[in-house]
């Protein structure tokens, strides 16, 4: 079952919205694009049960307008300034808006356990043409799930808020 997204805001599982007038839904709270990293198509990605060598790649600086220029067919990794503190009972997981959806523009990520602490992160997949997308847009929604949680996420993403920069 979903939980009220004002639920997430009132027991401080989410911090940073910007706008709540505008984030807040009846189902879910919008995220924004406030940082934007490429991922470095030439080197090579490596992952065993004990270990992982990610592809790496370079932050993406907005131009004069304050816009992002995503090219054709590529992948970034987004991120937002807003953060999430999943308590035990809860998870979360993360949608695109409609609207970068019907112009080819997909989001995907993995689920926020129970326990995760760290800004809201996924790729954006452009598979159309080209796109530019202005920093600070709403470009997905966080909608916060129960879960009958059989432990608590203590994986290499978690960071403490003020750990990660995203400006």
């Amino acid at each position: 079952m979903f939980i009220s997204p004002q639920t997430a805001i009132d027991n401080n599982w989410i911090s940073g919205i910007a706008d709540p007038d505008t984030q807040l839904q009846p189902n879910a709270i919008d995220f924004t694009l406030d940082t934007v990293y490429t991922i470095d198509k030439e080197s090579t990605f490596f992952l065993t049960n004990s270990d992982k060598k990610m592809r790496g790649g370079s932050k993406l600086l907005p131009d004069e307008n304050n816009n992002w220029t995503l090219p054709p067919n590529t992948v970034h990794d987004g991120m937002s300034a807003m953060y999430v503190d999943i308590p035990e009972g809860v998870a979360a997981l993360l949608i695109i808006r409609s609207t970068l959806n019907r112009n080819g523009i997909f989001l995907t990520s993995g689920l926020y356990d129970s326990g995760f602490q760290g800004h809201i992160a996924y790729a954006l997949h452009n598979r159309s043409g080209v796109t530019m997308i202005e920093k600070g847009t709403r470009v997905g929604q966080i909608i916060f799930v129960e879960s009958a949680s059989v432990g608590m996420y203590v994986g290499g993403y978690n960071h403490k808020l003020g750990t990660h920069h995203t400006n």
